[in-house]
């Protein structure tokens, strides 16, 4: 039996959060149907993982500790995002993950508008790792400078090489850039 939470907000870390927001609109039954196929990955870090919840039409993304729990804490969660890779807590804050680009011609270019006939405002060459910003139900996400200083514009899903899928030496890459 599904149980309605029954406080209107809900602390994790240092932060507290509405239920209202976490729901994004939804039922007990769609959360927890949600939870029950929810995908992880990694963004490098070796003690964070991201899961993302599938809310049908939105999702949201949870930052989770990694290192095994003694038990179910709240804590865990590090942050929580939107369907658009935003902060629940930080509107200007987004989540971001290194990648690479994948695409045969050896560069893609970002645009300044999540379309191909807006204007192109850089290229990024194959092995130049940047970071990106998911958006749900796009085709299109964000793209910011090797540091995450800098929001660039929009690169089409198809030619961003995540992570996980990226080759042991360009992982190690990602990886000194982002956590050293």
């Amino acid at each position: 039996m599904l149980e309605t939470c029954q406080s209107k907000y809900i602390d994790i870390g240092d932060n507290t959060y509405s239920i209202k927001s976490l729901y994004q609109g939804k039922s007990d039954r769609i959360i927890f149907a949600a939870i029950t196929k929810a995908h992880v990955f990694s963004y490098g870090n070796p003690l964070d993982s991201v899961v993302e919840l599938n809310l049908d039409d939105k999702a949201l993304y949870f930052m989770v500790t990694t290192e095994p729990p003694r038990s179910f804490r709240y804590s865990d969660i590090n942050c929580i995002y939107d369907s658009k890779g935003r902060n629940l807590l930080y509107n200007e804050d987004y989540m971001k993950f290194p990648a690479v680009i994948n695409d045969p011609d050896g560069f893609t270019y970002v645009r300044e508008r999540p379309s191909t006939k807006s204007k192109v405002k850089a290229k990024i060459r194959r092995s130049h790792i940047f970071l990106y910003t998911p958006i749900w139900g796009s085709d299109w996400y964000r793209a910011y400078s090797d540091d995450g200083s800098l929001f660039i514009g929009y690169i089409y899903r198809k030619r961003i090489l995540p992570f996980d899928e990226c080759p042991v030496d360009i992982k190690k890459r990602m990886k000194k850039i982002m956590f050293d």
